[in-house]
């Protein structure tokens, strides 16, 4: 997935070098060379140091945003291997109780095979259903002390001595 940008770093009114974006960006100069290399970001290449509008480096990072942004259906998962919303393959998901709010979705991809996951919140289950067949799984058991600890360990109460004995 791309990484976000800082968009809110970038001050319309000026205009910026590749250097100075890149560092406003948190990310490498050749990153924005590219961009403008590409035809994506708008830049004034006829001199050197190229230079970049803020305005027109706002409107890029917000189309790139968008474009990021995917908003899935309350029954389609993501897939990461397609990267795509898809629903789960044959209308079938495992639904398995995280916290008492959330639980996780979990689906096979139709096209590519691979588990899709998705976290939904429990109220939410049951407009799922009527989209898709969801079988609810028992949480996995957590590891919990126990209220009578066992121990390999046998303590033997004999008069034993931690130190030297003295003797005579």
């Amino acid at each position: 997935m791309a990484k976000k940008f800082p968009a809110q770093r970038i001050k319309g009114h000026r205009v910026y070098d590749v250097w100075e974006v890149a560092q406003a960006l948190d990310c490498h100069k050749q990153t924005v060379i590219r961009w403008i290399k590409a035809g994506e970001l708008s830049a004034d290449t006829s001199r050197k140091p190229w230079l970049i509008e803020g305005k027109d480096l706002k409107a890029f990072l917000g189309a790139r945003q968008t474009k990021i942004t995917v908003k899935l259906a309350p029954h389609h998962c993501y897939c990461l291997g397609c990267k795509a919303p898809r629903e789960p393959d044959g209308k079938m998901a495992d639904y398995t109780q995280q916290t008492p709010e959330t639980g996780r979705l979990t689906g096979l991809c139709p096209k590519c095979g691979s588990l899709m996951h998705k976290v939904v919140r429990r109220v939410d289950l049951e407009a799922i259903r009527a989209k898709i067949e969801v079988t609810v799984q028992k949480a996995s058991p957590r590891i919990v002390s126990r209220a009578d600890p066992r121990s390999n360990v046998t303590i033997e109460q004999k008069g034993q001595t931690h130190g030297k004995t003295q003797q005579g």
